[in-house]
């Protein structure tokens, strides 16, 4: 233990020592600790960086003091008082307030700025202004070079790379982060923000603080909606739209404090097609993705290819369908003969298809495909690839968030048929506790509560499934995951371990208050006059379907 925890601060040391700057991606600037954020977090009022060095540079100028922020050599001083690394000077992108970042820079490859002296001397778009590259990227990227080695031309012959679109795709992700609230959401748009920008994270495994704040408040916004309305009553696209962004941040929408959200989306369909409602392409997209397809969902995909009805045979429409019979066609859930057959009528809709400034519809067609690999499309997609580049805005958005969450995907290679992939137990470096919540065993129900005073004045419950057989303590772990209030500390240096603290309230031995565990079986229903103390190993404790138990802080 000592030696592994030595190997790892002699690890941080190494990061927090080694030049941040140079390690930082291209549109990221670094931390004081060395730690890299995107250059859209500097100064905008909340610390992402750990060691708050973002927002200490952030004070304006008075006309008692024009130089607030004291920065040193390393940074670049804005004319109205604040300092950004100096790799933000002339880098194209306006990191000042009042855009003195960007004012008298040189246009010449011999530019002190490292960071245009570095895109000019490897750029092909300064060089040949009528590369195709060139055309392709628009005036505001005159400093860009992908340094992938792929012009823009050759995108027909190869897989959509994502280092082609570095910049676009930096520009849209900082947009869309500019565009959060001080809550870390997006209010109603939250799951469609967060999906957007773990789908275009090219360091998918590289999380911090912020990121966590942000599925947090995904989460409240969740818990709240169920709350109001209860999963039953939600909209069909609503809880996939909440499903699809706790995939993406790698949370597990089967069990959600107790909830299977893919279990009631299944239901929720099987109830609207039994009622004869239709049910949007994009939610069997979502169960698919989650294992939830059934072989009675090939006939909405069979409706929809070959419909005619004015609303079904919208392109849009059909590129969701396309999506989600690659999916079902990848889990083999319908035949090569039938996915052939879908993929045909797709391909004879495009043809007869042209794209007059529906970025939404032109998204989805280009998602649907690049995960297609349709040789014979490829003068599709290139179409769509310079009609979707001419709809990026100068701010880096592609005019709101639905239609940067549509495209944003595209400029990474990935597409809404990548949701969760990157959250395998091989990657993600689940916690014990991750695992026990991912287990293929039986779910069986258990509450597990808390108790204050006595008779009782305050109680916090929570409804869990659990795999069959698991220990107490392995709940409890999961319970202090879920809500901070079930964090416990145990002494288990005795001949029977004792919990001696939860949710930061000690045993008190001054006021005889003490943490004792109750336990009321599924067979006599829970109330207080039936929890019956438990004074066995809590090690030992492995609750049974529908089983309470209850920590209670009260006088002995």
């Amino acid at each position: 233990m000592f030696v592994t925890l030595w190997i790892l601060l002699a690890f941080v040391s190494f990061i927090s020592t080694s030049d941040g700057a140079s390690s930082c991606d291209e549109l990221d600037f670094p931390c004081n600790d060395g730690d890299c954020i995107d250059s859209g977090l500097w100064c905008d009022s909340h610390e992402d960086c750990f060691d708050g060095s973002d927002e200490a540079y952030c004070k304006k100028i008075t006309n008692s003091n024009k130089n607030p922020n004291k920065c040193s050599k390393d940074f670049f001083k804005c004319d109205d008082g604040p300092c950004i690394p100096l790799r933000g000077r002339c880098d194209g992108y306006k990191s000042c307030d009042d855009n003195s970042d960007e004012k008298n820079c040189p246009s010449s490859p011999n530019s002190e700025s490292p960071s245009v002296q570095d895109s000019n001397e490897a750029s092909p778009v300064n060089k040949n202004p009528n590369s195709s590259k060139s055309d392709h990227t628009g005036t505001y990227l005159t400093h860009f070079d992908s340094g992938s080695g792929y012009d823009f031309d050759h995108l027909d012959d190869t897989d959509f790379e994502p280092s082609v679109f570095s910049l676009q795709r930096e520009k849209a992700r900082s947009w869309l982060v500019s565009q959060r609230l001080k809550d870390f959401g997006w209010g109603s748009e939250t799951p469609r923000a967060l999906t957007a920008l773990y789908l275009s994270d090219v360091h998918p495994f590289r999380r911090n603080e912020t990121d966590m704040l942000m599925i947090k408040q995904l989460e409240v916004q969740l818990s709240l909606d169920i709350s109001r309305n209860g999963t039953k009553t939600m909209a069909l696209a609503d809880l996939a739209l909440y499903i699809n962004a706790l995939m993406a941040s790698c949370r597990d929408p089967r069990n959600f404090y107790g909830n299977d959200l893919v279990g009631t989306l299944r239901n929720g369909v099987n109830t609207a097609r039994n009622a004869g409602k239709f049910v949007n392409p994009a939610v069997y997209l979502t169960l698919c993705i989650n294992n939830g397809t059934e072989y009675n969902d090939a006939r909405m995909l069979h409706e929809i290819f070959y419909s005619r009805n004015a609303g079904l045979i919208r392109i849009d429409i059909q590129a969701l369908a396309m999506l989600t019979a690659i999916c079902a066609s990848r889990s083999e859930i319908i035949n090569p003969q039938t996915y052939i057959g879908f993929k045909d009528q797709f391909i004879a809709r495009l043809r007869s298809k042209r794209f007059t400034g529906n970025v939404y519809e032109a998204a989805l067609v280009m998602q649907a495909l690049t995960e297609a690999k349709l040789d014979e499309m490829n003068w599709k997609r290139s179409e769509l690839t310079d009609f979707l580049l001419k709809k990026q805005q100068q701010d880096g958005s592609f005019g709101c968030i639905l239609a940067t969450y549509l495209a944003l995907p595209i400029f990474s290679g990935s597409s809404l048929l990548k949701i969760g992939k990157d959250c395998n137990m091989n990657h993600t470096g689940f916690t014990p506790t991750e695992v026990l919540r991912n287990t293929q065993r039986r779910k069986i129900p258990v509450s597990y509560s808390l108790n204050f005073a006595d008779p009782v004045e305050v109680t916090q419950i929570l409804q869990i499934k659990v795999a069959e057989n698991t220990s107490f303590l392995d709940i409890m772990r999961l319970a202090e995951e879920i809500n901070p209030k079930y964090r416990f500390l145990l002494d288990d240096t005795q001949d029977i371990p004792v919990v001696y603290s939860i949710g930061a309230i000690p045993n008190d031995a001054e006021k005889g208050l003490f943490w004792t565990l109750h336990v009321a079986s599924a067979n006599s229903r829970s109330d207080l006059g039936r929890l019956i103390p438990y004074n066995g190993n809590i090690k030992n404790l492995q609750p049974r379907a529908g089983d309470e138990l209850v920590f209670w802080l009260k006088t002995i």
